[in-house]
């Protein structure tokens, strides 16, 4: 069975390929009833083993989704023909590790769903593939409004479940990834986390809680700073699914490395059961900012680690290879992360001769991301500039200055957590009493 599921996807994918684009707008409506009833059942199958996590899933998903396509591009659509079009393309990202083919797929799908007569599974498409397989081609910006059309489409249809994935993304996450300030996210969690509960929507509601924790304490308004305890949550008896846990994961990364507990970031475990979501290819989109902060952390426990910089470098040049390749392979929402991580690697690895190209790598780091308008990591870029500066060059002064713009950044962010920590980490360079 295995063998027949692998060449069936082979086959689907082909056939995805060799359909003309113009087709995909005029394809029937499927009637029979019989197919119909078919076309369901392995939808449902499909659905069901996608959410499992475990490795049968991949055989029974890879079935269901490929005789729903075949038949769809042989017979005709039905409501969620788009879907499972999505559905396809993360195999496609994910089995097969086809970018390009699976972007293509991802804009049939769409293609299939604007065309359909129904607003049925509008929502459940763009969360595959805003989940999936957009983040790796296109900016995360630009999903926002088709995010808000499908959350409102969602609840349009009945579909409360995708609508509610689609609200988290638009209200949450994307706009964290993006530089929005923490003040608009953290009241857009509260808004959001209350219509999830109303709905009894609880999945979406515990994933969001990470993030929403994580602003609480980076904002200053939590007793904590990696320890996700407050007003949002209690880690401690946090009983998530596996992809709930996820988000955990990220969120906890993103404090560890913000708040200066790099060995803590550099050790962080990617617990079973887990691993699927963390692929580069076939991963959520939070992946990336999982690597970038894990990563960092990484490269800073090198910095101060003599015992384990070898092994603690080692691990973050694997991850900032992957992320070179992601980039080149077209991904637009990586490369302030691939700027400020080879300044990084450059920091550790440098002598005395090969300063100055730390130097520019770090100044084009905090140009990129101050460009995109990515507070944090502008910040971040001014922060590790300053340690660096202070630790390999000796430079107090300058140092002192990518202090005080780090704390611009963050301030601006909304961060006044971090900007607290920052000034107690920095008080006697900040105040000139500096043994430096």
């Amino acid at each position: 069975r295995t063998i027949e599921a692998s060449t069936l996807l082979h086959q689907t994918v082909k056939m995805i390929k060799q359909t003309p684009i113009e087709t995909f707008d005029t394809l029937p409506e499927l009637t029979d009833p019989s197919k119909l009833a078919t076309m369901d059942f392995l939808h449902k199958i499909a659905d069901s083993s996608c959410l499992t996590g475990e490795k049968p899933f991949l055989l029974m998903y890879k079935l269901a989704v490929t005789r729903v396509v075949q038949t769809t591009l042989l017979h005709g659509s039905f409501d969620v023909s788009g879907v499972v079009l999505a559905m396809l393309g993360w195999m496609a990202m994910f089995v097969l590790g086809d970018i390009e083919t699976a972007r293509y797929i991802g804009e049939r799908a769409l293609q299939v769903q604007e065309k359909s007569k129904s607003e049925v599974g509008k929502a459940k498409v763009f969360t595959f593939l805003s989940t999936f397989i957009f983040y790796h081609v296109k900016p995360l910006q630009s999903s926002l409004k088709p995010l808000l059309e499908s959350y409102q489409s969602g609840m349009r249809t009945g579909d409360k479940s995708y609508a509610m994935w689609c609200l988290l993304y638009h209200n949450v996450f994307f706009p964290f990834m993006i530089g929005k300030p923490l003040k608009l996210i953290e009241e857009q969690c509260q808004a959001s986390i209350s219509l999830m509960l109303d709905l009894k929507e609880l999945e979406q509601a515990a994933c969001l809680r990470s993030f929403w924790q994580l602003c609480l304490n980076l904002m200053g308004l939590s007793d904590n700073t990696v320890e996700f305890v407050g007003k949002a949550m209690n880690e401690n008896n946090f009983a998530g699914s596996h992809f709930s846990r996820t988000f955990l994961l990220v969120a906890k990364s993103i404090a560890y490395n913000l708040f200066v507990e790099y060995e803590l970031g550099a050790n962080q475990g990617i617990e079973k059961g887990l691993e699927r979501f963390f692929k580069v290819k076939g991963g959520i989109f939070v992946t990336m900012m999982f690597m970038y902060h894990q990563a960092l952390s990484l490269y800073a426990a090198a910095r101060n680690n003599k015992k384990k910089k070898g092994e603690y470098r080692t691990q973050a040049n694997h991850i900032r290879k992957k992320l070179i390749s992601s980039l080149k392979s077209g991904n637009p929402n990586i490369i302030h992360y691939v700027s400020l991580l080879n300044a990084e690697n450059a920091a550790v690895e440098s002598k005395k001769n090969q300063q100055e190209h730390a130097i520019k790598l770090y100044k084009s780091a905090i140009i990129t991301s101050a460009r995109g308008g990515y507070a944090m990591d502008a910040g971040l870029a001014h922060e590790r500039f300053a340690d660096f500066l202070l630790n390999k060059i000796g430079d107090t002064q300058e140092a002192k200055y990518h202090i005080e713009e780090a704390i611009r950044c963050y301030n601006g962010w909304g961060a006044m957590g971090k900007v607290n920590h920052l000034r107690d980490h920095y008080q006697e360079i900040l105040t000139g009493l500096s043994a430096y």
